[in-house]
């Protein structure tokens, strides 16, 4: 009897030993390791870049049965850039495959334009593929990216006209004429303009042009004929696009 009393307050001051001088403080110790992982979860989602924003596809009709397709991205990171390919769904039917960047807190528009769909599809949706983020860092920018960027993307587009009676052998045509100014200190290989016509405040007409090799303080006069030829334009819209984070978009190997 003494040895099995023995050996039953022997396991009790175990059990109290190991309840309260071991296993507790490990145990008490588990809220705040849960807790720990939970901040450091929240501060990765803080790291990791917001979805881009679209509005809704407008879609136009042009010549021979063809659309031009027209969506505006907007990137709220300021310091995430994207590059990604697009298509167009409409009407069930992919369009082709396109190639897509958007800079830092910026604003772009993409495109599809002359496109033949099977069906007499008024509506489309833009599908985003393969999205790729670039974190935007000091060593990028060597200064804020805001600052970078107002340098970079430094064009203003003056004597904006639009008339709709030019002849063009024996039709008449739409033209915008205007002037591209770079006031940037720094040459691009290709510059894209994205133009829209608009009647009132709604988008009518989409075309977009490249400029090659546009130097540091060029002024640039450009005509743009539209052959569908469209009344009633009210304004228009001119957005330069150019990847200031490309390297090899400069027409110096230099960007800084």
């Amino acid at each position: 009897m003494i040895g099995i009393s023995s050996v039953l307050w022997l396991f009790v001051f175990w059990s109290l030993l190991d309840a309260y001088a071991i296993s507790y403080p490990r145990e008490a110790r588990i809220p705040t390791i849960i807790s720990s992982n939970q901040i450091t979860t929240e501060s990765l989602r803080g790291f990791a870049p917001e979805p881009i924003q679209t509005t809704d596809t407008s879609v136009f009709d042009t010549t021979d049965n063809r659309k031009d397709m027209l969506v505006e991205i907007t990137n709220p990171n300021e310091k995430w850039a994207a590059t990604f390919t697009y298509r167009f769904n409409i009407g069930g039917v992919l369009t082709p495959e396109r190639n897509g960047f958007i800079l830092p807190m910026s604003q772009s528009y993409l495109t599809e334009l002359g496109y033949t769909p099977e069906t007499n599809a008024r509506t489309a949706q833009l599908a985003v593929e393969n999205i790729e983020w670039q974190r935007v860092t000091p060593d990028d920018v060597g200064m804020s990216y805001t600052e970078f960027a107002e340098r970079r993307l430094d064009f203003s587009f003056d004597e904006i006209t639009y008339e709709n009676n030019i002849e063009f052998g024996s039709q008449k045509i739409g033209q915008t004429a205007l002037i591209l100014n770079n006031h940037a200190p720094f040459g691009y290989w290709n510059v894209s303009l994205t133009v829209i016509l608009y009647r009132a405040d709604r988008p009518v007409g989409v075309t977009t042009i490249t400029e090659h090799e546009l130097r540091p303080g060029e002024s640039r006069p450009l005509h743009i004929n539209w052959f569908d030829n469209i009344s009633g334009v009210s304004k228009t819209e001119i957005r330069a696009n150019v990847n200031i984070l490309d390297d090899s978009n400069y027409l110096s190997s230099r960007r800084s």
